[in-house]
Protein backbone atom coordinates (compact mmCIF):
# COMPACT_ATOMS: atom_id res chain seq x y z
CA UNK A 1 0.00 0.00 0.00
CA UNK A 2 2.36 2.88 -1.17
CA UNK A 3 1.72 5.70 0.51
CA UNK A 4 -0.27 4.14 2.58
CA UNK A 5 -3.43 3.30 -0.01
CA UNK A 6 -5.05 0.30 -0.57
CA UNK A 7 -4.63 -0.95 -3.82
CA UNK A 8 -7.05 -3.70 -4.47
CA UNK A 9 -7.65 -7.31 -3.91
CA UNK A 10 -6.23 -10.42 -5.39
CA UNK A 11 -8.34 -13.60 -5.40
CA UNK A 12 -6.58 -16.38 -5.52
CA UNK A 13 -8.02 -20.33 -6.05
CA UNK A 14 -6.42 -23.34 -4.14
CA UNK A 15 -3.30 -23.65 -6.26
CA UNK A 16 -2.56 -20.19 -5.68
CA UNK A 17 -3.80 -18.98 -9.41
CA UNK A 18 -5.31 -15.37 -9.67
CA UNK A 19 -8.86 -15.62 -10.30
CA UNK A 20 -10.75 -12.47 -9.33
CA UNK A 21 -9.29 -8.69 -9.20
CA UNK A 22 -10.16 -6.00 -7.78
CA UNK A 23 -8.61 -2.57 -7.97
CA UNK A 24 -8.23 0.45 -6.57
CA UNK A 25 -7.46 4.22 -7.48
CA UNK A 26 -6.51 7.13 -5.01
CA UNK A 27 -8.15 10.20 -5.54
CA UNK A 28 -8.07 13.98 -3.54
CA UNK A 29 -11.00 14.84 -2.67
CA UNK A 30 -11.86 17.52 0.30
CA UNK A 31 -15.25 19.22 1.70
CA UNK A 32 -14.52 22.96 2.80
CA UNK A 33 -10.77 22.53 2.76
CA UNK A 34 -11.09 19.24 4.51
CA UNK A 35 -9.08 16.22 3.05
CA UNK A 36 -11.76 13.68 2.00
CA UNK A 37 -9.44 10.18 1.89
CA UNK A 38 -10.97 8.79 -0.97
CA UNK A 39 -10.93 5.19 -3.11
CA UNK A 40 -11.97 4.85 -6.86
CA UNK A 41 -12.94 1.22 -7.84
CA UNK A 42 -11.88 -0.19 -11.41
CA UNK A 43 -11.24 -3.35 -13.08
CA UNK A 44 -13.26 -5.89 -10.97
CA UNK A 45 -13.19 -9.19 -12.31
CA UNK A 46 -13.87 -12.89 -11.31
CA UNK A 47 -13.65 -15.82 -13.33
CA UNK A 48 -16.66 -17.54 -13.98
CA UNK A 49 -16.54 -20.40 -11.64
CA UNK A 50 -15.81 -17.71 -8.72
CA UNK A 51 -18.49 -15.70 -8.76
CA UNK A 52 -19.70 -16.62 -5.53
CA UNK A 53 -16.63 -14.60 -4.29
CA UNK A 54 -17.64 -11.66 -5.30
CA UNK A 55 -19.68 -10.77 -2.14
CA UNK A 56 -17.07 -11.07 -0.45
CA UNK A 57 -14.97 -9.26 -2.38
CA UNK A 58 -17.30 -6.69 -2.22
CA UNK A 59 -18.06 -6.33 1.58
CA UNK A 60 -14.03 -6.44 1.75
CA UNK A 61 -14.40 -3.13 -0.86
CA UNK A 62 -16.94 -1.51 1.49
CA UNK A 63 -14.99 -2.11 4.69
CA UNK A 64 -12.65 0.53 3.61
CA UNK A 65 -16.03 2.88 4.04
CA UNK A 66 -14.86 3.40 7.66
CA UNK A 67 -11.92 5.36 6.47
CA UNK A 68 -12.61 6.56 2.97
CA UNK A 69 -15.05 7.59 0.63
CA UNK A 70 -15.32 5.20 -1.93
CA UNK A 71 -16.64 5.68 -5.45
CA UNK A 72 -17.92 2.71 -8.31
CA UNK A 73 -19.00 3.78 -11.54
CA UNK A 74 -19.47 0.17 -13.12
CA UNK A 75 -22.13 -0.26 -16.10
CA UNK A 76 -22.51 -3.68 -14.67
CA UNK A 77 -26.46 -3.76 -14.23
CA UNK A 78 -25.70 -7.00 -11.95
CA UNK A 79 -22.64 -5.15 -10.45
CA UNK A 80 -25.12 -2.17 -9.50
CA UNK A 81 -27.76 -4.15 -7.85
CA UNK A 82 -25.29 -5.43 -5.32
CA UNK A 83 -23.97 -1.71 -4.87
CA UNK A 84 -27.31 -0.84 -4.19
CA UNK A 85 -27.74 -3.78 -1.30
CA UNK A 86 -24.85 -3.08 0.45
CA UNK A 87 -25.95 0.48 0.98
CA UNK A 88 -23.65 2.64 -2.09
CA UNK A 89 -25.51 5.35 -2.71
CA UNK A 90 -26.80 6.39 -6.17
CA UNK A 91 -25.95 10.09 -7.74
CA UNK A 92 -29.15 10.44 -9.19
CA UNK A 93 -30.18 11.48 -13.09
CA UNK A 94 -27.99 13.87 -14.94
CA UNK A 95 -29.38 16.77 -17.42
CA UNK A 96 -28.28 16.87 -20.43
CA UNK A 97 -28.58 20.28 -22.23
CA UNK A 98 -27.24 20.88 -26.09
CA UNK A 99 -25.51 24.48 -27.29
CA UNK A 100 -25.26 24.09 -30.91
CA UNK A 101 -22.59 26.19 -33.06
CA UNK A 102 -23.02 28.07 -35.95
CA UNK A 103 -22.04 24.65 -37.74
CA UNK A 104 -25.36 23.21 -36.78
CA UNK A 105 -27.79 26.29 -36.95
CA UNK A 106 -26.14 28.83 -34.09
CA UNK A 107 -28.27 30.88 -32.17
CA UNK A 108 -31.27 29.94 -33.95
CA UNK A 109 -30.82 26.23 -33.11
CA UNK A 110 -30.35 27.07 -29.46
CA UNK A 111 -33.75 28.96 -29.85
CA UNK A 112 -35.45 26.09 -30.56
CA UNK A 113 -34.00 23.83 -27.94
CA UNK A 114 -34.86 26.34 -25.39
CA UNK A 115 -38.80 25.86 -26.27
CA UNK A 116 -38.42 22.21 -25.98
CA UNK A 117 -36.22 22.65 -22.67
CA UNK A 118 -32.89 21.17 -24.09
CA UNK A 119 -31.04 24.18 -23.78
CA UNK A 120 -30.72 27.15 -21.69
CA UNK A 121 -30.44 30.78 -22.35
CA UNK A 122 -26.72 32.51 -21.76
CA UNK A 123 -25.84 35.73 -20.38
CA UNK A 124 -23.58 37.96 -22.63
CA UNK A 125 -20.06 37.37 -22.73
CA UNK A 126 -17.20 38.55 -20.48
CA UNK A 127 -13.74 37.15 -19.68
CA UNK A 128 -11.45 35.37 -21.81
CA UNK A 129 -10.72 31.71 -22.29
CA UNK A 130 -7.32 30.12 -21.80
CA UNK A 131 -6.44 26.35 -22.79
CA UNK A 132 -3.41 26.25 -20.35
CA UNK A 133 -4.58 24.86 -16.71
CA UNK A 134 -1.74 26.93 -15.12
CA UNK A 135 -3.34 30.24 -15.56
CA UNK A 136 -6.38 28.94 -13.04
CA UNK A 137 -3.39 27.80 -10.69
CA UNK A 138 -4.55 28.43 -7.44
CA UNK A 139 -8.07 28.05 -7.97
CA UNK A 140 -10.12 26.04 -5.61
CA UNK A 141 -13.53 24.05 -4.82
CA UNK A 142 -16.36 26.41 -3.80
CA UNK A 143 -16.79 26.40 0.39
CA UNK A 144 -20.80 24.67 -0.20
CA UNK A 145 -20.50 22.51 2.73
CA UNK A 146 -20.42 19.59 -0.41
CA UNK A 147 -17.89 16.63 -0.89
CA UNK A 148 -15.54 17.62 -4.23
CA UNK A 149 -12.58 16.46 -5.93
CA UNK A 150 -9.23 18.52 -5.24
CA UNK A 151 -8.53 21.25 -7.85
CA UNK A 152 -5.14 21.74 -8.83
CA UNK A 153 -3.00 21.98 -12.45
CA UNK A 154 -1.52 18.51 -11.98
CA UNK A 155 -5.54 17.55 -11.63
CA UNK A 156 -6.43 19.12 -14.53
CA UNK A 157 -3.65 17.94 -16.62
CA UNK A 158 -3.94 14.27 -15.95
CA UNK A 159 -7.59 14.36 -16.51
CA UNK A 160 -6.77 16.31 -19.85
CA UNK A 161 -4.41 13.81 -21.51
CA UNK A 162 -5.63 10.70 -19.99
CA UNK A 163 -8.21 8.30 -21.71
CA UNK A 164 -8.83 6.95 -25.39
CA UNK A 165 -10.95 10.25 -26.13
CA UNK A 166 -9.24 13.77 -27.03
CA UNK A 167 -9.56 16.35 -24.49
CA UNK A 168 -9.30 20.09 -24.13
CA UNK A 169 -8.97 22.51 -21.09
CA UNK A 170 -10.94 25.54 -20.88
CA UNK A 171 -10.58 28.06 -18.49
CA UNK A 172 -12.12 31.56 -18.55
CA UNK A 173 -10.69 34.67 -16.51
CA UNK A 174 -12.09 38.02 -15.62
CA UNK A 175 -10.45 41.29 -16.58
CA UNK A 176 -8.20 41.40 -13.50
CA UNK A 177 -7.10 37.41 -14.01
CA UNK A 178 -9.14 35.83 -11.84
CA UNK A 179 -10.72 32.10 -12.03
CA UNK A 180 -14.48 31.95 -13.23
CA UNK A 181 -15.42 28.43 -14.10
CA UNK A 182 -12.81 25.84 -16.47
CA UNK A 183 -14.20 22.88 -18.42
CA UNK A 184 -12.72 19.84 -19.60
CA UNK A 185 -14.34 18.95 -23.00
CA UNK A 186 -14.00 15.79 -24.33
CA UNK A 187 -14.64 15.55 -28.60
CA UNK A 188 -17.02 12.40 -29.22
CA UNK A 189 -18.27 12.22 -32.82
CA UNK A 190 -21.31 10.48 -34.06
CA UNK A 191 -23.52 10.77 -37.21
CA UNK A 192 -21.00 13.12 -38.49
CA UNK A 193 -21.58 15.48 -36.20
CA UNK A 194 -18.75 16.59 -33.65
CA UNK A 195 -19.67 16.94 -30.16
CA UNK A 196 -17.36 18.12 -27.22
CA UNK A 197 -18.72 17.17 -24.34
CA UNK A 198 -18.29 19.60 -21.31
CA UNK A 199 -17.85 16.20 -18.79
CA UNK A 200 -15.67 17.96 -15.72
CA UNK A 201 -16.19 21.91 -14.72
CA UNK A 202 -16.65 23.81 -11.94
CA UNK A 203 -18.11 27.31 -11.29
CA UNK A 204 -16.01 29.96 -9.70
CA UNK A 205 -18.37 33.01 -9.87
CA UNK A 206 -19.79 34.60 -6.97
CA UNK A 207 -23.42 34.22 -8.54
CA UNK A 208 -22.77 30.92 -10.28
CA UNK A 209 -23.04 32.29 -13.60
CA UNK A 210 -19.30 30.75 -14.93
CA UNK A 211 -20.05 28.01 -16.72
CA UNK A 212 -22.95 29.73 -18.42
CA UNK A 213 -19.93 32.49 -19.28
CA UNK A 214 -18.00 30.23 -20.68
CA UNK A 215 -20.17 28.49 -23.14
CA UNK A 216 -20.61 31.76 -24.03
CA UNK A 217 -17.47 32.56 -25.04
CA UNK A 218 -17.09 28.95 -26.42
CA UNK A 219 -19.58 29.98 -28.86
CA UNK A 220 -19.41 33.19 -29.62
CA UNK A 221 -15.76 32.91 -30.30
CA UNK A 222 -14.75 29.37 -31.01
CA UNK A 223 -11.16 29.78 -32.72
CA UNK A 224 -9.81 31.95 -29.32
CA UNK A 225 -11.46 29.74 -27.04
CA UNK A 226 -9.60 26.65 -28.89
CA UNK A 227 -12.53 24.56 -29.68
CA UNK A 228 -11.88 22.53 -32.30
CA UNK A 229 -13.08 23.93 -35.81
CA UNK A 230 -15.39 21.26 -37.22
CA UNK A 231 -17.41 21.21 -34.01
CA UNK A 232 -20.89 21.47 -34.24
CA UNK A 233 -22.53 20.53 -30.69
CA UNK A 234 -21.51 21.47 -27.27
CA UNK A 235 -22.88 19.44 -24.52
CA UNK A 236 -23.00 20.23 -21.00
CA UNK A 237 -24.24 17.17 -18.13
CA UNK A 238 -25.20 18.57 -14.88
CA UNK A 239 -26.37 16.81 -12.33
CA UNK A 240 -29.74 17.88 -10.16
CA UNK A 241 -28.14 20.08 -7.06
CA UNK A 242 -26.49 21.90 -10.07
CA UNK A 243 -29.02 22.01 -12.96
CA UNK A 244 -31.33 24.75 -13.36
CA UNK A 245 -34.69 24.50 -11.30
CA UNK A 246 -36.77 25.75 -14.63
CA UNK A 247 -34.63 23.72 -17.40
CA UNK A 248 -35.58 20.10 -17.45
CA UNK A 249 -32.56 19.11 -19.78
CA UNK A 250 -32.77 15.70 -21.49
CA UNK A 251 -32.75 13.37 -18.45
CA UNK A 252 -29.55 10.32 -18.57
CA UNK A 253 -28.74 7.68 -16.54
CA UNK A 254 -25.45 7.71 -14.13
CA UNK A 255 -23.33 5.00 -13.06
CA UNK A 256 -22.11 6.93 -10.47
CA UNK A 257 -22.28 4.85 -6.96
CA UNK A 258 -20.04 6.05 -3.66
CA UNK A 259 -20.42 5.77 0.10
CA UNK A 260 -19.19 8.84 2.39
CA UNK A 261 -17.08 7.53 5.37
CA UNK A 262 -17.82 9.06 9.03
CA UNK A 263 -17.22 12.11 9.83
CA UNK A 264 -18.50 12.85 6.40
CA UNK A 265 -21.56 11.07 5.41
CA UNK A 266 -24.47 13.58 6.33
CA UNK A 267 -22.61 15.81 3.66
CA UNK A 268 -23.53 16.05 0.11
CA UNK A 269 -21.56 15.35 -2.67
CA UNK A 270 -21.20 17.67 -5.53
CA UNK A 271 -21.25 15.00 -8.74
CA UNK A 272 -19.03 15.57 -12.16
CA UNK A 273 -20.04 13.56 -15.10
CA UNK A 274 -15.97 12.87 -15.81
CA UNK A 275 -15.59 10.64 -11.74
CA UNK A 276 -14.90 7.29 -11.15
CA UNK A 277 -12.92 5.67 -12.96
CA UNK A 278 -14.24 7.13 -16.43
CA UNK A 279 -11.65 9.76 -16.96
CA UNK A 280 -9.65 6.17 -18.45
CA UNK A 281 -11.99 5.75 -21.01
Amino acid sequence: MPGGFPRGFLLEDEDGVIVGFNGFIPFDYEVDREPVPTLVTTSFFVRERHRSAVLGMLTRQRAYGKTHQIIDGSPSPEMRQLLARLGYAHSGERRQYFFPTARLGGAAARSLLRTAGWSFALPPGAGSVTNDPLALAGATPPRDGRVHRHLGVTTWQWLTRVGSMPRRFFGLLDEAGAPLAYAIGLYKEKAGIKACLLMDYEDFHPEKKGLALLLRALLDDPRAAGLDADTGLILLSLFEADAPDTVPGLRRDSLLYYQLPPPWRDREKAFRPLEGDLPLI
